[in-house]
């Protein structure tokens, strides 16, 4: 089974976000940002596997290489950047109809949100 799926690296209660993709293939996980690979281990590498309440059941924690790692596979926030985000784009969600429009946008991901968290438990309960 292979598995990949948009994902933001959560990284403070309040503080920034980074858009990338997580991957599972073959027993690995892969997390990849616009900065390059930041992991690729064996699912067995990846421990105290949680999900936190406050993410909504949309995403978890994780320790890889002794790093503590927050993902959500919701946009945690209207101004959240995209992977493929210009700076227009970036500005354009801190105005009133861009916050509109991605809040919107959240609602019609929600059932995808969940269908993506529900593979990926799937895959991590059998490190729990």
């Amino acid at each position: 089974m292979k598995l990949v799926s948009k994902v933001w690296q959560i990284h403070g209660l309040i503080g920034r976000v980074t858009p990338g993709i997580l991957i599972y293939d073959k027993g690995r996980v892969k997390f990849i940002t616009e900065e390059g690979v930041q992991f690729e281990e064996p699912i067995t590498a990846m421990k105290n596997i949680k999900w936190p309440f406050l993410r909504m059941g949309l995403g978890f924690d994780v320790i890889v290489n002794d790093k503590k790692y927050k993902f959500s596979f919701a946009k945690p926030n209207p101004s959240a950047p995209e992977l493929d985000d210009e700076l227009i784009d970036q500005a354009f969600r801190f105005t009133d109809s861009g916050r509109l429009n991605e809040a919107i946008k959240s609602f019609k991901n929600l059932k995808a949100d969940k269908a993506t968290t529900k593979a990926w438990k799937e895959i991590l309960s059998k490190q729990l």
